[in-house]
Formats: structure tokens, sequence, C-alpha cells
């Protein structure tokens, strides 16, 4: 049979896959550090937080695969910022309104911990933090880790799009590898400097955090860019390797999160490998991450990071409300990896694997629902507004179908057959 190039339609489907155990190791990371179960104390979870990093890559990866040359003036950054405001703040409001409401309802019941309480300008749960949460401005220092706390980097990674834009825009397609190396090494500069937790920072110094990561995205896509079209030998061993090192990488880069080292800042080139190799999803181990409920995870990984934590909290509360009227001191002063934590103990490590197990089916079934009834519909919504803005109201961009609307970003390559 004759070789023949034709061009066809391939999905980044592997890489969403990942996207979505990671939101799962990263409800296991919040868990352990809230409810007391010492044996997942070890070094890949206690060291969970870094998987936020490889959301960062992923997203710059994807993101200038979409948009590089398609942001040639104002008016298609403007566009742009529309999508990415329909991608990300429609269910960040609508999470952080319902946790609101929750937290509204336990203070005005009155039995609660101290750190449940509303106040005006400081605390947990301020009325100010509540506002920057809104703007998403809950990266830039101005305020610690507030409410929804790890939405922090739905802001950060917000405010980056803009500057990836601005980059983008000034440097055009061909200047931005050097502009993104740039940008890159000053953003990791800044974080060795500066962030005293290092790659574990997060409303502080989340936001440089942040750009170091995407901009690692951005140029591992240029360098997928130029390998798409050579053979990939032994492609599985290379996927299982790249899992290993990543692995080893996070293992290495510290004792949980209040030790974290400065080569912790190399996150963006660690995961910027391993997606490397799973973008040609030519192994077995990206086989495997192709099967439907991983997909489906992936999906849905959005909604898991996003509702995760409010969901953690009033789970913690239903601890704390049981100890109390029961009279059972369920807060327990322990030692997590040389510190002192304060957590909930429930005094048997099988009540509380099999706790663990019902939250995170909890947490995906309500992600799938949230991502079906918010996600999406704001999504298009957004889409076509921004298409009606980048056209000048020329033309009335329908709704896009669901077959379309419900994919990953589509990857031109040319595939020998």
């Amino acid at each position: 049979m004759s070789m023949k190039m034709t061009a066809t339609n391939e999905r980044f489907e592997a890489l969403d896959s990942w996207r979505g155990i990671c939101a799962v190791m990263v409800i296991i990371y919040h868990f352990i550090y809230i409810v007391r179960l010492d044996y997942l104390h070890w070094s890949v979870i206690s060291n969970a937080y870094l998987f936020v990093d490889f959301f960062f890559v992923l997203s710059g990866f994807v993101v200038c695969h979409a948009y590089r040359d398609r942001l040639r003036s104002g008016r298609h950054v403007g566009g742009f910022l529309l999508r990415r405001v329909g991608r990300l703040w429609p269910l960040h409001l609508a999470v952080l309104f319902a946790f609101m409401l929750a937290v509204m309802a336990i203070n005005i019941y009155g039995r609660h911990p101290d750190n449940l309480m509303i106040e005006a300008g400081t605390g947990n749960y301020s009325l100010r933090a509540l506002l920057l949460n809104v703007a998403l401005l809950n990266s830039m220092g101005f305020y610690g880790v507030a409410w929804n706390g790890p939405a922090w980097s739905i802001g950060a990674e917000f405010y980056t799009y803009a500057l990836f834009a601005a980059v983008t825009l000034l440097a055009g397609a061909r200047r931005l590898v050097p502009a993104a190396i740039t940008v890159m090494l000053l953003a990791m500069g800044a974080i060795l400097l500066v962030a005293p937790t290092y790659m574990n920072s997060t409303a502080d110094y989340g936001f440089i955090r942040c750009i170091a990561g995407f901009f690692g995205g951005v140029l591992t896509y240029h360098l997928h860019q130029r390998l798409r079209h050579r053979a990939l030998p032994m492609a599985t061993l290379w996927e299982v390797t790249v899992v290993v090192l990543a692995g080893l990488f996070i293992a290495s880069v510290g004792i949980g999160p209040d030790e974290v080292r400065p080569w912790s800042v190399l996150a963006p080139v660690a995961f910027g490998a391993a997606i490397l190799v799973f973008a040609r999803e030519g192994g077995m181990v990206s086989v495997a991450l192709r099967t439907r409920p991983l997909r489906a995870l992936g999906g849905w990984s959005y909604s898991i990071y996003l509702i995760h934590m409010p969901l953690l909290i009033l789970m913690a509360y239903g601890i704390w409300l049981y100890g109390d009227v029961a009279g059972v001191a369920v807060r327990q002063q322990v030692d997590v990896l040389g510190h002192a934590k304060t957590l909930y103990d429930l005094g048997n490590p099988l009540l509380t694997t099999a706790l663990l197990a019902g939250f995170v089916g909890l947490v995906i079934a309500l992600a799938s629902f949230t991502y079906t009834r918010i996600e999406e519909p704001w999504r298009d919504r957004f889409a076509r507004v921004a298409r009606n803005y980048e056209t000048r109201g020329r033309s009335y961009a329908p709704l896009p179908s669901r077959s379309v609307t419900g994919m990953t970003v589509p990857v031109r390559i040319q595939r020998r057959r």
C-alpha cells in the first residue's frame, strides 16, 4: 500500500485524562491534611500540590495550540478573553455563591468552630476576601487563602491568559518562543528569590507560579509541533519512563507542603516532558488513558477541582458537629511529617478510608452534574458572544453543537497511511 499523507483531527485525550487523575490526587492531598489518615502520607501524595503546576503547563500547551495564530488584533484578544471568562468564571461564581450560602446558614445556626465565622475584613470567610474571589484577584497577594481556597489558581490562570495574549500580540507567532523563554525564566527566578514556599505558593505568589508553568506549556507545545511528525519508537517505554521520572521529581521536592525545596521551580520542565510524550498518544499507557471512564474524568476535572474543597469543608463541619453534640474529641493534634497539625481523627483507618472513597465518589458525581448544567452551557454562551464580538456583529454566531463543544481542543496532524 502506498504511503499517503492525510490531514486528520486528533484530540489530546490522554492528556485530558491525566488532568482528571491529577484533580483526584489533589482531592486526596487536601483530605489527608484535614482528616487523619497516616498511611497516605507518602511523598507523592504529600507533595501533590504540584499537580496544580501540571494544570498550568497543560493549559499553556493547549491554549497556545488553539490561539497562537488567532491573536492578530485587539479584537481577537477581546474574543479570546471572553472565551476564557466563559471557561472559568461561571462555575467559579456558582460554587462560590453556593458555598457562601452554606457558610451563612452555618453562621445563622450559630454552632460552629471559630474558623467558620464570617467577618468583614479578616478571617477565612470575610466579605473583603469574597469580593476579591469574585474578581479573580485571589492570587495577587492582596489576601490570604480564603473561601474556596484552591480557586486561587483560577484567578492566576485568567490573568496569565491576558499576559499570554499580550505577549503573543506584541511578539508575534515567530518571536513567541524567545519571549516565552524569557517570561518563564523571569517567573521561575522571581519564585526562587521572593517566594518563601517556592512552588507551593498560592494566594501570595501564585500568579507568578502560574506564569512559569503556563509559559512552560507554551514552549512544550512548540517543541511538540517540531517533533509531531517524527516517529516515537518504544512509545510505551517512553510513557512509563516519564511517569516514573515525574513521580520521582514530585517525591524529591520536599517533605509535604511545609518543607518545599528550591528545585520545585523545575516543575514546568518535569511536567512539560511528560506532556510532550503523552501528546503523541503512542503507547499502551495512552491506550488505557483513552478509555471512556478516564476521558469522562478528564472532562469533569475543572468541576472536580473547584467543588471539592467546599464539600470537604462542609464534611469537616459535619464531623465537628457530631463531636460537639456527642461530646467526643474529634480534633487531635498529630505529627505529620515532622510538623504539628490539628486534624479530625475518626480513630479507625478503615472507616476513614471508606469516608475518603465515598467523598471522592461524591465529588465526581456532582462534578458530572455541574459540568453538564453549568460549565458547558455557559462556555457555549460566552463563545457565541466572543464570536459576535470578533466579527463586529456582522453574523450572529449560533451555539455550536454538543458534539463539538464537549471535545477537547483538536490537533491538526499529518498521519502516514
